[in-house]
């Protein structure tokens, strides 16, 4: 929910997600779907055929001679979702124009003599590949995209999809995709137990639940505090810095990652229907924010680097 501080400062109250994976994990089907029964607007764009004027906002000539503004996707999906599909092919000055309205949710226009603000209320729904095409579990999170700091820090939840070698899943899947054709055929009928909520009930469900506006208590505040600092605490090195221990990366926990606790614990309260923020929602917010942030950020163990210091001390 946004807010407004005493100092008139406005408060994002919109959560960001990325999802990270490897071709052929579904991710332009989902934001699909999303963009297709979302209960508010929801725009679906590519970022490799958008320019910065086409996700925010452009100034172009009119018949008579003025200069108006055409809307871009976050502009349009204002209040509502944004979709954008293969966010790691933007360029780099087309992923800094959309700093302010990821932050701020306002973009400003000073061109042709026309000076404006505009509202971006959208929360942004992206999704990206890794750098080489498929993730490698050895690096950081951050040495696998090609994202720059200030727009990770920008993005509340990165969840990684990745296509691992599974027995039992990949025969699920294969069989899930098979039988939808044979239903599109017509030689097979659908069964009524797969689907146990319709899309209309979720639908009904999240509208419902968008209607309660969830307050902190004093107990959750205090718990909430000491979450973030158990996580700065975690994240630091030696000197205090924010920046995670190891050395394959540079991820640094700041006060985004607080405002991103306060957003999803009150979120979560809202998916419960309750009007307080209590202490079990901001457990929940901390999981998801460790598991998406802190544990990716961790690389797994490589053997193959253990031998080659062993060997390398041994020879010393």
């Amino acid at each position: 929910t946004p807010k407004i501080t005493e100092e008139n400062t406005n408060l994002r109250g919109d959560i960001n997600i990325c999802i990270v994976g490897d071709p052929s994990t579904a991710k332009s089907q989902f934001l699909k779907i999303v963009t297709n029964f979302a209960p508010t607007r929801a725009v679906y764009t590519s970022g490799k055929a958008s320019t910065a004027a086409g996700l925010t906002a452009a100034v172009v000539r009119d018949d008579d001679g003025g200069f108006v503004i055409e809307a871009g996707a976050l502009m349009l999906a204002d209040q509502g979702i944004c979709c954008i599909d293969e966010f790691d092919k933007m360029d780099i000055r087309d992923q800094v124009a959309i700093h302010e309205a990821m932050e701020q949710q306002t973009i400003s226009i000073t061109k042709a003599g026309v000076k404006a603000t505009l509202n971006a209320r959208a929360s942004i729904l992206a999704a990206a590949n890794p750098i080489n095409g498929t993730y490698d579990r050895t690096k950081s999170l951050r040495k696998n995209l090609s994202f720059s700091l200030p727009i990770m820090s920008r993005f509340d939840l990165f969840f990684v999809l990745l296509d691992e070698c599974n027995e039992t899943v990949d025969y699920a899947i294969a069989d899930r995709i098979i039988d939808q054709h044979l239903q599109c055929s017509g030689i097979k009928q659908a069964n009524s137990e797969d689907t146990v909520y319709s899309l209309d009930e979720v639908r009904m469900y999240i509208k419902f639940a968008k209607q309660f506006k969830p307050k902190m208590t004093l107990e959750s505040e205090k718990y909430l505090v000491e979450t973030y600092k158990h996580l700065r605490l975690n994240g630091c090195g030696e000197t205090g810095g924010g920046v995670f221990k190891s050395n394959k990366q540079s991820w640094r926990i700041t006060v985004r990652q607080l405002e991103s606790l306060i957003r999803l614990s009150e979120a979560i309260a809202r998916l419960h229907c309750s009007s307080v923020v209590e202490v079990k929602h901001i457990k929940e917010a901390s999981r998801l924010l460790s598991k998406s942030i802190v544990k990716i950020d961790q690389p797994d163990i490589s053997l193959m680097d253990e031998t080659n210091i062993s060997q390398s001390d041994s020879t010393d």
